[in-house]
């Protein structure tokens, strides 16, 4: 009861002064020119009716091609026109999940072909039966809690909108109904989650109940939910859930409130399916006037370093490890992967190169060297040797939105000059310095400062993280009570004001070191053949220095109140470190 009541209160509270504001434009923003959906007008979750010709040419491009034949794999274990009978083990290409049905469904408005309709209906019967999904907490009509729950809807609502116009009008009454029909035996409902989750957005498990409103935009108007007030009830109230989530769950920057492990329950189980929903089949446009939904997928840019192969981050995380770890690259079908095949879609295209650049050099060279517990995604056969999985390791579901957001025809850039190298999410007091993209010598810090708003699972708050030439040092304790100065560089070195605590970044290389961090009141480190921490003390200040190198280190001394590290000179006047050169 109190999780509810204070996601109530959080979402009134934030919802009216965002709308509001003179000082920035409203958020969500009304789509330009977008017409509400008739009652029975379909597809319009990923992509409109009046869109379906622009999607059939994309699927005559290469990448088009690929990521068709991708689903259809996933669908079947061969070209997707069959429907695995139940009792498939969980890890048989093809096996049952919730998603097929969006699968079949996209083949449908692709070919036009009536069979693939079929099939989806086939799903939807299963379904409506009791059957679950191969992963057996997610089920359309008994799903393990309001989280699968939510999830469940989600994916099976974009099944519907893809098979509708294929349908009986018999069939589609019937299946629309049966989405309202529904009551766990838990006790709660499809409004329910739309409405009023059971968590607070700072609680892991709220992305994936609340995008159950991917539903309600699939059903409200349609004949089966006539007199259900989705449009003028269901959807204001998840709008409001939107903004909080967007605003104390994820913040500004993209950290999440119980850190990075736990997040991906909270937005890749379908968050990320509803805020491209809403923009499309609801008119609501939480993406651009703001960088907070950016950059819950743009995050993954700025933190990710390929190390040995695979794509790591510095993970800041208090939950076990079966909330995820330091390895981006996970199988599974809910809530780990998918990030890019859902991310494309929530980001301006002025991102999208960078995006691609990343997933192509860091992430998808280490689709056939995965970590040993997922190592049975290459040797069952789910992706062949030099076969592209397009972020769709496992599900159909995922290869659907890859193919609408994948960016076709996009040139892949380095994300420097495209993305900001230092960033500051100020609602969570997170920051993360990035001196460049390009192989596994890469360099990020990060610091977590400790206020702001706070899950079941308190992430590492206080040690700066460096991940750098290969190593990970957690050093210190940089806290801080509020927002602190923050002074972000161009090539991602930054300085940072916290009361009696500074941290100073610098990748200039005028230090004669590749890389030089400067704090005061933080705390030190151990030195070993790649990190050397010095201490020293210069106009009544102790500084400790970082530097961070595969040669010989610079000297560190005092030159009466400042401190030199090579070329490179420090100072301090007890409010803000500064770099002379």
């Amino acid at each position: 009861m109190k999780y509810a009541l204070r996601l109530g209160l959080v979402a009134v509270c934030l919802a009216l002064p965002v709308a509001v504001s003179a000082a920035e434009s409203p958020w969500p923003a009304d789509v330009k020119d977008w017409k509400e959906p008739e009652a029975g007008e379909h597809p319009r979750l990923l992509f409109r009716k009046g869109d379906v010709p622009e999607i059939k040419k994309r699927a005559e491009t290469p990448d088009g091609k690929a990521i068709v034949k991708r689903l259809r794999f996933l669908l079947d274990g061969k070209n997707g026109d069959t429907l695995l009978t139940a009792g498939q083990p969980e890890h048989t290409v093809g096996a049952f999940t919730i998603g097929h049905a969006a699968g079949y469904g996209l083949l449908y408005q692709l070919t036009s072909d009536k069979k693939y309709a079929d099939l989806g209906l086939q799903c939807f019967d299963r379904m409506i039966k009791g059957e679950a999904d191969r992963d057996g907490r997610y089920s359309f009509t008994n799903p393990n809690g309001e989280l699968r729950a939510g999830s469940s809807w989600a994916v099976a609502a974009l099944g519907y909108d893809l098979c509708y116009d294929g349908w009986p009008e018999a069939d589609r009454k019937r299946v629309a109904k049966a989405f309202l029909d529904i009551k766990t035996k838990q006790g709660f409902n499809l409004e329910k989650v739309v409405r009023k989750p059971k968590y607070p957005p700072a609680k892991n498990h709220t992305g994936g109940i609340m995008c159950g409103a991917v539903a309600a935009a699939a059903l409200a108007g349609d004949p089966g939910a006539e007199g259900v007030k989705i449009w003028e009830e269901w959807l204001p109230d998840a709008y409001k859930n939107t903004l909080a989530m967007l605003a104390e769950g994820f913040g500004d920057h993209g950290w999440y409130a119980e850190s990075q492990g736990p997040s991906h329950v909270s937005s890749d189980t379908g968050f990320q399916l509803w805020l491209a929903s809403a923009r499309m089949a609801c008119g609501k446009d939480f993406i651009t006037p703001r960088p907070n939904a950016q950059y819950v997928a743009l995050r993954w840019v700025m933190e990710i370093i390929p190390q040995d192969g695979r794509p790591q981050y510095p993970l800041r995380m208090a939950a076990g490890p079966s909330y995820g770890t330091h390895e981006f690259t996970r199988g599974g079908d809910w809530s780990h992967g998918g990030q890019f095949a859902q991310g494309f879609g929530i980001v301006e295209d002025k991102y999208k190169p960078a995006m691609l650049w990343v997933y192509q050099n860091f992430v998808e060279p280490a689709e056939h060297k995965l970590i040993a517990k997922e190592a049975w995604i290459n040797e069952k056969g789910w992706l062949a040797k030099d076969e592209k999985s397009f972020d769709a390791l496992t599900t159909p579901w995922k290869a659907v939105v890859a193919f609408v957001n994948w960016p076709i025809g996009v040139e892949p850039k380095n994300p420097a000059g495209i993305l900001p190298q230092a960033v500051e999410d100020r609602v969570h007091g997170y920051y993360c310095f990035r001196n460049r993209w390009k192989d596994a010598d890469d360099i990020v810090v990060t610091a977590l400062l400790g206020y702001g708003p706070k899950g079941d699972y308190k992430p590492k708050f206080g040690p700066v993280v460096v991940w750098g030439l290969g190593k990970r040092y957690e050093f210190g304790n940089f806290l801080s009570a509020k927002p602190p100065d923050f002074a972000p560089g161009k090539d991602g070195s930054g300085v940072i004001a916290a009361g009696e605590k500074h941290l100073a970044v610098d990748f200039s290389g005028a230090s004669r070191a590749p890389f030089l961090l400067v704090g005061v009141g933080i705390g030190e480190g151990k030195s070993d053949d790649t990190a050397q921490f010095t201490k020293v003390t210069a106009g009544g200040h102790t500084f400790t220095v970082l530097t961070l190198s595969k040669d010989k280190h610079p000297e560190v001394k005092a030159d009466g109140d400042k401190v030199t590290v090579g070329g490179q000179t420090v100072t301090f006047d007890g409010k803000r470190i500064t770099f002379t050169k």
